[in-house]
């Protein structure tokens, strides 16, 4: 019996080193592998970030160029309100036509233009393009009629993003 009992343990002494000897290896291994996914997770997690401040970015970007749009065309919108009603003593039709005798563009009045966190500024401005060809027709009377041609800009820039817009408006005037 005492040799059947030694034979057991030498047989367990060597199982027992062949384990010991190869989780000795496989624990390297685990160590590596984890480490790899571990960097693998990180690169993922900051290129999104990245993903997702950038789309903010251009959200921001989009945002203020909208506002500078909407600015911009509304002060064209008013200039052009102030224009319509064809009241040449106006100071708005004093400006156009400061601007038909000049040849030349004639800047009104900076307006601010709220709206948004950040407030816009936006100019309106007259240029006279020329005079069409006349009319063929009179109001049954012999009087000539010429049609005048301007154009009304509205610039807008949104103050501390460096987004800027211009409006362009067409604008024919009917003198006798």
């Amino acid at each position: 019996m005492q040799l059947i009992n030694s034979d057991v343990r030498s047989h367990a002494r060597d199982r027992s080193a062949l384990v010991m000897a190869g989780s000795s290896r496989e624990h390297g291994a685990a160590l590596i592998i984890s480490l790899v996914i571990l960097v693998v997770i990180t690169v993922i997690g900051i290129g999104s970030m990245n993903s997702s401040i950038l789309q903010e970015r251009m959200s921001a970007n989009a945002q203020n160029a909208r506002q500078a749009f909407f600015s911009a065309e509304a002060a064209n919108q008013d200039l052009f309100r102030k224009l319509e009603p064809m009241d040449s003593s106006s100071a708005e039709w004093k400006r156009a036509l400061d601007a038909q005798d000049a040849g030349i563009l004639v800047a009104g009045p900076t307006k601010s233009y709220g709206g948004g966190a950040s407030g816009s500024v936006a100019t309106s401005e007259v240029r006279y393009l020329g005079e069409a060809q006349p009319l063929n027709y009179s109001m049954g009377e012999d009087i000539e009629t010429y049609r005048h041609r301007f154009e009304i800009i509205g610039d807008a820039t949104v103050t501390g993003t460096g987004a800027t817009d211009t409006v362009f408006r067409g604008v024919q005037a009917v003198f006798y």
